[in-house]
C-alpha cells in the first residue's frame, strides 16, 4: 500500500512563503486606486472649458496682467503637463511599492501603510469638502477613498501580517 502523495500546488510546499489573498487584494486595489486617480486627473482637466479660462482672463487683467486666450490655454496645457508627469513619477513609486509588497518585504507594506493612509486624508476634503468639482469627480474620488482605504486595510489583516513575517525569516 501506497502512502498518498501530496498535492503538487498545497501552498506550504512551494519554496518561499505562501501569499494570501488578503495580500493579493491589497495589491489589486492600490492598483485600482492608481487607476482612478488618472481618470481623476483626466476627467478635472477636460472639465476646464473656454468659459472658465476665460474667468482666469478677466482676473489676470483685474490685476493689471493682461493675457490672450491663447497665452492662457498654453499657461493650462504646460500645467496639465507638468502635472501628469508628476502624477505619473508618484503612481510609479506606488506601484513600485506594491509590487514590494507583494513579494513580503514589510518594510513596503508600511510605506504603503503611511502614504496610503496620508493619501486616503489628503483626499477626504476634497470629495467630501465641497470643492465644486463635477459629480463624476466626487464619484472617482470616492471610489480612490475606497480602493486606497482597502489596500491599507488588507495590507494590514491578520493573514497579511503571517505572511510578511513568514516572508522575514527566508
Amino acid at each position: 500500500m501506497t502512502s498518498p502523495e501530496p498535492e503538487p500546488f498545497q501552498p506550504r510546499h512551494l519554496s518561499g512563503p505562501w501569499r494570501p489573498s488578503t495580500v493579493e487584494y491589497a495589491f489589486w486595489s492600490g492598483i485600482a486606486g492608481v487607476v482612478v486617480g488618472f481618470g481623476i486627473l483626466a476627467a478635472a482637466f477636460l472639465m476646464v472649458s473656454d468659459a472658465e479660462l476665460q474667468l482666469v482672463l478677466d482676473q489676470a487683467r483685474a490685476q493689471g496682467q493682461p493675457m490672450t486666450l491663447e497665452q492662457a490655454r498654453s499657461i493650462y496645457l504646460a500645467v496639465l503637463a507638468l502635472t501628469t508627469a508628476i502624477v505619473a513619477v508618484i503612481a510609479a513609486l506606488w506601484i513600485m511599492f506594491l509590487f514590494f509588497l507583494r513579494r513580503g518585504r514589510n518594510w513596503a507594506r508600511i510605506v504603503v501603510t503611511v502614504v496610503g493612509v496620508v493619501w486616503f486624508l489628503i483626499t477626504i476634503p476634497s470629495v467630501f469638502g465641497g470643492t465644486g468639482g463635477s459629480a463624476l469627480t466626487a464619484v472617482l474620488g470616492v471610489l480612490q477613498l475606497a480602493a486606497v482605504g482597502a489596500t491599507v486595510v488588507f495590507a494590514n489583516l491578520a493573514p497579511s501580517t503571517e505572511y510578511f513575517r513568514a516572508a522575514g525569516r527566508r
